[in-house]
Parts: C-alpha cells; structure tokens; sequence
C-alpha cells in the first residue's frame, strides 16, 4: 500500500477568470435570444429577389476618376467595380 503525499500546491486565478468569462458568453447568449428580434436589421434593399426586374436604360461608362460616379452606381445598385 503507498500513500501519497503533497508537498507543494500552487493554484493559479485562471480557473476563476475562464469561469467568469463563460459565464459572461453564457448571459450574452440568453440576452441575445430574449431581444435579438427586436434588434436592427440590414435592409433587403441590396438583395436580389427572385422577381423579373425591369430593364435598365443603358448608362454611360463610368470615370474611375470621378469619385461620384461610382458613388451613383453605388445607390442605383450597380458594382463600379465590375466588367461592363
């Protein structure tokens, strides 16, 4: 029969810390779930739908160096970035 002794113990606050972390994580769940609709949205504005869309009239080419043209296409919807 052997027994066992301690001579030294040293605890560190890490347990303590990653407990009280969790439980943070665990309470930001609950209020996410409890008021999460209530929360603002992104707008459908953006999205694609699955509706025929009516044609665009052609628009002239976009200067890269005029910074309000790209913002126009921006608000009518268009990608400045992309091949024309």
């Amino acid at each position: 029969h052997a027994a066992a002794t301690v001579h030294a113990f040293s605890a560190t606050a890490w347990p303590w810390v990653s407990t009280g972390a969790g439980a943070l994580l665990l309470v930001a769940g609950v209020l996410a779930l409890l008021h999460g609709r209530r929360w603002p949205a992104m707008s459908g504005r953006y999205e694609r739908g699955g509706a025929a869309h009516r044609p665009r009239a052609p628009r002239r080419a976009l200067d890269p160096d005029r910074p309000e043209d790209l913002w126009k296409a921006i608000d009518r919807g268009e990608d400045p970035t992309g091949e024309r």
